[in-house]
């Protein structure tokens, strides 16, 4: 190996001048080090808040890129308060106004728009990217429900006022458009499951797309079903019926199948174990993206659930979020960790509705730390936040130190959103007006009346409220024992009714057996169809979010459905009443009478139904209204005093009873041109005197039909008016559906 030597004074120059360089380039990199202090010292002094400031702002533009759902001052108040995130954040920083001057004005003159009591959520701005899985956290009264309902057009008019806008940004097309339920661009899951018990699954969806999915063919809509239920691992039970799980026998009993095979055995339970809380909660999923959603919202999705299922259902959403590129967005209560990890962004909610983060899950512990607040290693995140913003109610002092709390971080989390207050304020009202012309531009056409789809919705309302009804056969076969046995019952109480001769005696016994008919067969039409009512009310309120039908179809599909099904047994209950009893009426007479009356009822249970706003309130209001129709409708069976004049608004009263009518056309048919036999019994016709009272002299029915005050009655008029009045009890019922129903607000 060859080897050169450097001279010695060589090496000492070289040695120098290497020296010299390594402490320059020291020098100046010092130099660069505490002149980049000092712009960052500065602008700290600026604002002590803009590295979270920047970091939040980043995140926004990298989601921005990818499109998704975003809010612009959105609040919910129980009065008119239009304000902005800029006027909410000048409230707390009591710094000169950085509003435009109509915020200036609104304020000035409602001083209450500014007050925490009048806002249910505190007007506020933010952004979920599309494939990613948000959740509200907070506290109970927080108003993470009012927030999910106010993004998801489901706020009920009334009471309540949402202010601000919301819209969708297509990330690939660069497109802002508003969203609709209507349009079924909005899968929203709400907290409870609400289904037809006696359906299956697989038909559960297959309605669902025939009334959301009227542009597609029947064997696409039945493709879709099917990769539905083998996504969200409904194929094992796709043939069972749901159930109700507000009754211990699970709604299911019976067999009758009206179109469909007879259910395959039930998995896991007995003949009517119906589905689990996890299969009902799939199935709510499914129902909800039988459509093409561009956001997904879910109210609670977990509650009911174990900690097993509560995962498995997180995690659902989660996947569909991801599958389908598009943000969704869940309220949760308390979250396991396992749950906390699925999230990928979450909003933290204080009581009033007052946002104190949204973002991404990973940065919220850094975020909270640099503003002084640093989560434990060893606790879960989402407790602790909630924790973080839970106001002590019990302890005062506490108390407001909690509220001082919370008022500095949402005031810090509006402060850290720059680029989502007031510089951004004439960008969100340009968005809303494009998000307008967008919305006006996209009508569904599927909304358009037209004869043949008007039909196909009639359809399917028609047929699945009639698999509905045939199906609970243990209802109706308790419906059907109660017609045969009371009708027994009322025979075997009213002897005097004979078959072999009528007698004087038998007046009141004839006038009380066929009004006591009339009472019972009302009473069991009203409640039924209060009941039914009840527990369609959540799928029709569903499904009037998105205008799947309308008030007219949805009502003539339960008129015939429901009405032949109630009308034969008040057919059962006259035929065995006429053959166990000397009624003289024939018996085309009494089931006329009686299945026009039942009719009549089932008529008043659905105008009742359409005005009350919940299920409690339309049986609490059901019951007196039949009390007072059934105690003017009655006839008094010793006769009606003519000489006293009578009250007008009885009168009136009683143009509206069912039993009214059914009473006057029964008697008027049994004692018109009756003639009675002489009783040997001399002794025993003076001991029914005081009984019979007025009608103790009569000589014939039409004597009989003067003392009741019907004597110029006229049975095929009675049946005219009885007709007339269940056709108004109908359009009532239609004009509350249409005109009674909740409205719900858009923004």
């Amino acid at each position: 190996m060859h080897v050169t030597l450097v001279p010695d004074d060589v090496f000492k120059e070289e040695t120098a001048l290497l020296r010299m360089n390594t402490a320059l380039m020291i020098q100046l990199l010092i130099g660069a080090c505490a002149l980049q202090y000092r712009y960052s010292h500065a602008a700290e002094k600026v604002d002590n808040n803009e590295t979270t400031s920047t970091s939040i702002n980043e995140e926004h533009s990298t989601h921005y890129e990818r499109g998704g759902l975003r809010w612009c001052n959105l609040g919910v108040s129980v009065t008119s308060c239009p304000l902005t995130t800029a006027a909410m954040l000048d409230k707390y920083s009591n710094a000169a106004s950085t509003i435009d001057s109509i915020y200036d004005d609104i304020t000035k003159n409602n001083d209450h728009c500014l007050e925490d009591s009048s806002w249910l959520l505190h007007p506020t701005s933010g952004y979920v990217p599309r494939g990613s899985l948000c959740g509200i956290i907070g506290p109970s009264g927080a108003g993470k429900t009012t927030f999910l309902n106010s993004l998801g057009g489901a706020t009920v008019n009334g009471g309540l006022h949402v202010t601000g806008t919301i819209y969708y940004d297509d990330g690939e097309q660069q497109q802002s458009q508003r969203l609709s339920q209507q349009n079924g661009d909005i899968a929203y899951l709400s907290q409870h499951d609400n289904f037809f018990a006696m359906l299956t699954p697989r038909e559960t969806l297959e309605f669902a797309a025939k009334l959301q999915n009227q542009n597609k063919k029947i064997d696409d809509n039945k493709e879709l079903v099917e990769k539905k239920l083998s996504s969200l691992g409904l194929l094992h039970v796709a043939d069972r019926r749901i159930g109700d799980r507000t009754k211990l026998d699970g709604g299911g009993g019976g067999g009758g199948g009206f179109g469909l095979k007879k259910a395959t055995k039930r998995a896991g339970g007995g003949a009517a174990s119906g589905l689990s809380g996890g299969e009902r909660r799939r199935l709510s999923v499914a129902l909800e993206l039988m459509t093409e959603p561009k956001i997904f919202l879910a109210d609670e999705p977990t509650t009911g659930l174990d900690s097993s299922q509560a995962g498995k259902v997180v995690n659902l959403i989660s996947k569909l979020a991801k599958d389908r590129n598009i943000p969704s967005i869940c309220t949760l209560h308390q979250p396991k960790s396992s749950i906390w990890k699925m999230l990928d962004e979450f909003i933290l909610l204080a009581p009033g509705g007052k946002m104190c983060y949204a973002g991404n899950r990973n940065d919220a512990t850094a975020y909270f730390k640099e503003i002084g607040y640093e989560c434990p290693h060893d606790t879960n995140p989402a407790e602790w936040f909630i924790d973080l913003v839970t106001i002590d109610t019990d302890d005062l002092e506490q108390g407001t130190k909690d509220i001082d709390r919370i008022n500095f971080l949402h005031h810090r989390f509006l402060k850290s959103c720059t680029s989502l207050h007031a510089g951004d304020e004439q960008a969100c009202l340009d968005k809303q007006q494009l998000a307008t012309n967008s919305k006006d531009a996209g009508t569904d056409n599927r909304k358009m009346f037209s004869i043949s789809r008007t039909l196909q919705r009639f359809g399917a309302l028609f047929q699945r409220s009639l698999r509905q009804n045939i199906r609970n056969t243990r209802v109706l076969m308790l419906r059907l024992g109660a017609a045969v046995l009371q009708a027994k019952l009322f025979a075997s109480i009213f002897k005097s009714v004979r078959h072999d001769k009528s007698l004087t005696k038998s007046i009141a016994d004839r006038v009380a057996l066929l009004t006591y008919g009339c009472i019972n067969l009302s009473i069991m039409a009203l409640m039924k169809t209060l009941d039914l009512f009840a527990k369609e009310r959540g799928v029709v309120l569903r499904e009037q979010m998105r205008s799947s039908y309308s008030s007219l179809e949805y009502l003539l599909a339960k008129v015939f459905a429901e009405m032949p099904l109630d009308a034969s047994f008040a057919l059962i209950f006259a035929s065995v009443l006429k053959k166990l009893t000397g009624l003289r009426s024939s018996m085309g007479t009494l089931m006329k009478t009686y299945c026009l009356m039942t009719i009549s009822s089932v008529s008043l249970g659905f105008a009742i139904g359409s005005i009350a706003s919940t299920a409690e309130t339309a049986m609490a209001l059901g019951v007196p209204v039949l009390v007072i129709l059934m105690v003017v409708g009655v006839i008094n069976p010793s006769g009606v005093n003519t000489d006293e004049a009578p009250n007008l608004v009885m009168e009136w009263i009683k143009l509206f009873s069912p039993i009214k009518w059914a009473i006057e056309a029964l008697v008027t048919a049994e004692f018109r041109g009756m003639t009675f036999e002489k009783d040997r019994d001399f002794w025993g016709n003076l001991k029914e005197l005081p009984r019979m009272g007025g009608l103790a002299m009569v000589r014939d029915g039409d004597e009989v039909l003067d003392a009741l005050g019907l004597g110029n009655a006229n049975y095929n008029k009675i049946m005219s008016n009885l007709a007339k009045l269940t056709g108004s009890f109908l359009m009532f019922s239609w004009m509350g559906l249409a005109f009674g129903g909740p409205k719900f607000q858009q923004t």
